[in-house]
């Protein structure tokens, strides 16, 4: 059967290999096989892939922020008045419709034969049709196609129905995971938190041990720390931050996480910790309309670059989320020349361009 993960753009390639890992060992010995990445610029990444088995494990990856199975797949699909002909067909003939509700019952604990639905549509390219008109025409596949007796509603639906047409091709997917799969184990957000999935990545990306010594140096409300706790075994984890409306939000989230986990109010220029006695790093530095004043940026990363150099033991590892890859390097040439830069990974966060650094210490 064929699944969607969806996740932030920039890592399509981190949930896939998530999901590979995830699903080496299935019952016939049958690995996932991947078939392909599609893109809705500035929201999502799309990885589309072959799996014989049910939905359960992928709803518990950490760098994906939905899953879906396939229901329907159309292509060469014209971008006038045709199109949407093709899309009704598409959507009411598919011989994966009913495979694709089985599934869509197994994960939801729903045996319904009809119910509500609602469609999610959105368009990749230069149609002359419109997005709301793709929904229509899903819609009306699904009432005059679907087993069972459906009934399109505008919220709270049994099922979520996603049609993707990028440029010529049409993807419709059923959703199998809700809201509790993006915001994971967060009882309080702040603004400008970090997406989970954008925090687990990072937190993959320092190349967990079991004994860690573990640190978000400004840790907000502590979705980095959540997401290091998820990733495996650990000595200490340590967060911290400069506000305390930030540390109260951090102890409410990690609050009955199992392992040791500290937060503290600091100021990350000057952290708590002896030279070289961290094995990990990782942190989402502050954007110039985080900080409300750009020209700060230069300084401050120049300080709190030069303390995580001082606290990461050597071959330890540091990885960074930031707006300007430019300004971080500098500090680092500045303060931090023990930081040996590594590869770098385009993201968007917001619809904004974000760059993950990642370094080891010499």
């Amino acid at each position: 059967m064929l699944y969607a993960l969806q996740t932030l753009p920039g890592l399509a390639t981190y949930a896939w290999r998530e999901a590979e890992t995830a699903l080496a060992h299935n019952e016939d010995n049958s690995g996932p096989k991947f078939v392909g990445v599609k893109a809705i610029p500035g929201r999502n990444d799309i990885v589309l892939f072959d799996h014989r088995g049910g939905p359960k494990r992928l709803l518990s990856l950490r760098a994906s922020e939905d899953v879906f199975v396939v229901a329907a797949r159309g292509y060469r699909i014209a971008p006038d008045e045709r199109g949407l002909r093709q899309i009704y067909a598409a959507m009411r003939h598919s011989e994966h419709t009913v495979p694709a509700l089985d599934i869509w019952r197994r994960a939801s604990g729903k045996r319904l034969q009809g119910g509500t639905f609602r469609v999610i549509s959105r368009i990749v390219g230069q149609q002359k049709f419109l997005r709301r008109d793709v929904g229509r025409a899903v819609a009306d596949a699904v009432r005059d196609g679907w087993p069972g007796n459906w009934r399109l509603v505008e919220e709270d639906a049994d099922v979520e129905i996603w049609a993707t047409l990028v440029e010529q091709e049409l993807i419709c997917t059923l959703r199998l995971s809700d809201a509790s799969m993006r915001q994971r184990d967060k009882v309080r957000h702040l603004p400008a938190s970090l997406r989970p999935s954008l925090a687990a990545v990072m937190v993959a990306l320092t190349e967990p041990e079991r004994h860690d010594v573990f640190v978000d140096p400004m840790a907000g409300a502590g979705t980095i720390l959540l997401e290091r706790a998820a990733a495996g075994p650990f000595d200490e984890i340590h967060g911290g931050d400069l506000s305390g409306e930030a540390v109260a939000a951090m102890q409410e989230n990690v609050r009955g996480v199992k392992g040791r986990i500290i937060t503290s109010r600091w100021d990350a220029r000057k952290l708590p910790f002896e030279d070289g006695s961290v094995d990990k790093v990782a942190v989402n530095l502050p954007f110039g309309k985080q900080v409300g004043d750009e020209a700060m940026l230069p300084a401050l990363y120049r300080e709190v670059i030069g303390e995580i150099a001082r606290i990461v033991r050597p071959g330890g590892r540091f990885v960074a989320l930031v707006g300007d890859s430019r300004t971080l390097e500098n500090a680092r040439a500045a303060t931090g020349r023990s930081l040996r830069p590594g590869p770098r990974h385009r993201v968007f966060v917001l619809g904004q361009g974000a760059m993950i650094c990642e370094y080891t210490r010499l």
